[in-house]
C-alpha cells in the first residue's frame, strides 16, 4: 500500500487534474491525503466532491508546502509515501514503476523516476542531465546522485519520488520556513542516508506554469539554504560527486542572481563554487552562458538546448 501526500493551497484550478491522474493509476493499493494548507478558495470543496473512501481532506493553518506534506506524512497509514503537488500529475504508469522499485531493490529508501516539463503550449520535455549513468538498464540504483543533480536539471523531484516513511522521518521531514529550495534540500539529505532506486523511463508531468510559478525562485543575499547545504557535505563526504553537487547549488544561484540584475551577488556565488571544485570547466560555461542570456534575453534553457545539438 502507498500513501499519496498532496499539499493544496489555492489550488481550486489544477487539484482536480491531479487527483485524476491518482485514480487512473494502474497500481491500485493506495490512499490520497490532500493537505488543505489554509486554502482561501474552494480547492479541498474540489476534492471532497470526488466521495471517494481512500481519499482524506486535512485541513490546516497555511503554514508552507513543507508544512503540508509533513502533515500528510504524519497522517500516513501506510509505510510508502509518494508526494504529488496539486498542479502537477502522473501518467497511468507511475505507481506501478515506484512499487515495483520498491520490490526490486529492498535496500533503498527512495524510488523515483524521469519526468516531463510542461510549460505552456510547448511540447513535454524531458530533463537535461549528463551522460554519466552508472547503470546502463532502464532502471538501477542512482549511487551517483548528487554528480547527475548537478547538471542543468534534476534527475527526478518532488511529484516524482516516493520515499520509506521511516526514512524522510529520520532526516526531520520537508525543512519548514523557508521560502524556497525545500524540495532540492530534501532529496539532497535523503542521499545522505539511503540509496535510491531509479527509471530513467518518465512516468510524471512537472507543470512550470500553474500554482506559483515554480520555475522562478527567489534569490536571496542570505539563503538559509546554505547552512544546510554544508551540513550535507560533511556528512556526505562518501558520496560520488558530492563536491560538484555543492559546488553546483552556488552556480545555480551564480545564475539566478546574474539574470536578476544582481551582478554583486552573483560574482559572490562565483567566487563560492570556484573555492570548492574551481577545476571545473561548467562553471565558466554557466557564467559566460547566463551573461550572455543577461545581456539578450535568450532563456538558458534555449541556450543549453542548442548547445547539445553541437
Amino acid at each position: 500500500m502507498i500513501s499519496v501526500v498532496i499539499p493544496l493551497y489555492n489550488g481550486a484550478s489544477y487539484i482536480g487534474r491531479s487527483i485524476q491522474s491518482v485514480l487512473r493509476q494502474t497500481f491500485r493499493k493506495y490512499e490520497i491525503i490532500v493537505v488543505d494548507d489554509g486554502s482561501t478558495d474552494n480547492g479541498a470543496e474540489i476534492a471532497g466532491q470526488f466521495n471517494q473512501t481512500n481519499i482524506r481532506i486535512v485541513r490546516q493553518s497555511n503554514g508552507g508546502v513543507s508544512s503540508a506534506r509533513n502533515t500528510g506524512i504524519k497522517n500516513a497509514r501506510y509505510g510508502l509515501i509518494a508526494f504529488l503537488d496539486a498542479d502537477d500529475e502522473w501518467l497511468p504508469n507511475h505507481l506501478e514503476t515506484i512499487e515495483r522499485l520498491y520490490r526490486k531493490y529492498p535496500q533503498c529508501g527512495v524510488f523515483g523516476t524521469s519526468y516531463y516539463f510542461k510549460k505552456a503550449d510547448m511540447p513535454l520535455r524531458e530533463p537535461i542531465l549528463p551522460n554519466g549513468f552508472t547503470f546502463n538498464t532502464p532502471e538501477g540504483i542512482l549511487d551517483n546522485y548528487y554528480e547527475l543533480a548537478s547538471g542543468t536539471d534534476f534527475p527526478m523531484q518532488t511529484s516524482a519520488y516516493a520515499v520509506r516513511k521511516e526514512t524522510i522521518e529520520s532526516i526531520g521531514g520537508f525543512p519548514e520556513g523557508i521560502p524556497s529550495g525545500e524540495d532540492i534540500i530534501t532529496l539532497a539529505r535523503l542521499q545522505t542516508v539511503c540509496d535510491f532506486a531509479y527509471s530513467r523511463t518518465a512516468t510524471t508531468i512537472y507543470h512550470l506554469t500553474t500554482g506559483n510559478n515554480k520555475s522562478r525562485r527567489p534569490i536571496l543575499k542570505d539563503d538559509p539554504l546554505d547552512s544546510m547545504f554544508d551540513e550535507i557535505y560533511h556528512k556526505a563526504g562518501n558520496r560520488k560527486g558530492i563536491r560538484l553537487f555543492i559546488s553546483s547549488w552556488h552556480k545555480r544561484r551564480m545564475s539566478g542572481a546574474i539574470l536578476a540584475h544582481k551582478y554583486g551577488l552573483g560574482m559572490r556565488e562565483f567566487w563560492k563554487s570556484f573555492r570548492i571544485l574551481p577545476v571545473q570547466k561548467k562553471l565558466y560555461t554557466s557564467l559566460l552562458v547566463t551573461l550572455f542570456s543577461s545581456v539578450t534575453g535568450i532563456s538558458l534553457y534555449d541556450i543549453n538546448r542548442h548547445l547539445k545539438k553541437q
